[in-house]
């Protein structure tokens, strides 16, 4: 894989993750109408796609030669 092949993919995982923090969010905190005992746990979902889209933003940086880790 190229680096630019690479740069694509971890841009267009990043805004992935941005929708999926998002749409977590604003499905988390909306006013709830019905009572059901089930409900998907939104505010996980945020959460880690925000966790993921941090490594993911490490990853391009090192992509573009910053060096993030210790030595």
């Amino acid at each position: 894989m190229t680096p630019a092949q690479d740069l694509t993919i971890s841009l267009i995982a990043v805004a992935v993750c941005a929708g999926l923090a998002i749409l977590g969010m604003r499905n988390n905190f909306k006013e709830k109408h019905d009572i059901r005992p089930h409900r998907p746990p939104w505010m996980v979902i945020s959460l880690g796609s925000i966790a993921v889209g941090f490594m993911v933003v490490v990853h391009i940086a090192n992509l573009l030669g910053f060096e993030t880790g210790n030595r």
